[in-house]
């Protein structure tokens, strides 16, 4: 859950009803509050202004986009090469998501493919390729229980 009590009430409702629906007008949430339409876009700007909000997004169904292989990659690199492999791979356009851990130099990596295919040329024309990558382990999904887009309310 996350913690909200530095916000007045009004911000945290927005927040929430943002958070559940980001078409949602704000005329709408200001019915809701019982506050004006210019108040609520104020309060908005004001969010986005000290960052609490950075940006507002949609989630795509992958699926029916024709990804249907999700997989999830621990890519341990020599840490010299930690940053340059990091970022190249963050350029490739199937990669969702992509982390510098602790520990050992890894990064881990969720990326999301057309099948099995796609998953093996990724692996050797992407991965296996980049100077540094000593080992990768990779795992696909096989069912998800939750997806988030940042911080859940």
């Amino acid at each position: 859950m996350l913690d909200l009590h530095h916000l007045d009430p009004i911000d945290q409702e927005i927040i929430k009803r943002l958070h559940e629906n980001s078409r949602i007008s704000y005329a709408r949430i200001g019915e809701i509050l019982n506050l004006s339409r210019v108040a609520i876009q104020k309060r908005v700007e004001n969010l986005i202004e000290d960052g609490i909000i950075e940006n507002f997004t949609i989630r795509l169904n992958a699926t029916k986009l024709g990804k249907v292989v999700s997989a999830f990659f621990e890519v341990e690199v020599e840490p010299r090469h930690a940053e340059a492999v990091g970022n190249t791979l963050a350029e490739d356009p199937n990669v969702v998501s992509i982390y510098q851990m602790t520990g050992m130099s890894s990064l881990h990596m969720h990326a999301l493919l057309r099948d099995e295919a796609a998953l093996e040329q990724f692996l050797y024309q992407n991965i296996y390729k980049l100077d540094g990558v000593v080992r990768v382990n990779t795992q696909m999904v096989i069912k998800r229980f939750k997806q988030g887009t940042g911080l859940e309310l």
